[in-house]
C-alpha cells in the first residue's frame, strides 16, 4: 500500500457521519442484499431507502480488532463502491473525523 493512501481498515472515516440518513441505498443495492441484511441494515424514509446508522457510523460496519471491516462489501451500496480511496471526499472525511466523536 502506498504511504500517501490511508488504510482503509484502519481508518473507516467514509463510514462515519453525525448524519441519520449518509448513504442512500437504490433498488439495485438492495436487491443486491440478502433479505436479513435488508432488514437489519436498511431503513426508508418516505419512497428513499438508507443504511441505518449505529452509535455513529454505519450499521454495517463491524470492528474486528484493530480494523474496521464492511460486513457487506461484496454486496455494499454503489456510492460506497465508487468512494475513491484518498481522493477528495476521503480527505474530507479524515479531516471530520474528530468532529464526529469517534
Amino acid at each position: 500500500m502506498s504511504d500517501d493512501l490511508p488504510d482503509c481498515k484502519l481508518c473507516a472515516a467514509c463510514c462515519f457521519s453525525p448524519q441519520d440518513h449518509y448513504v442512500l441505498v437504490t433498488g439495485y443495492d438492495h436487491a443486491r442484499m440478502l433479505p436479513e441484511e435488508r432488514r437489519a441494515l436498511t431503513e426508508f424514509e418516505d419512497i428513499h431507502c438508507y443504511m441505518k446508522m449505529k452509535d455513529g457510523h454505519c450499521a454495517a460496519l463491524v470492528r474486528v480488532g484493530a480494523e474496521w471491516l464492511c460486513s457487506i462489501y461484496e454486496r455494499r451500496p454503489e456510492l460506497c463502491r465508487d468512494y475513491e480511496r484518498g481522493g477528495d471526499a476521503c480527505i474530507v472525511d479524515r479531516e471530520r473525523l474528530p468532529l464526529i466523536g469517534r
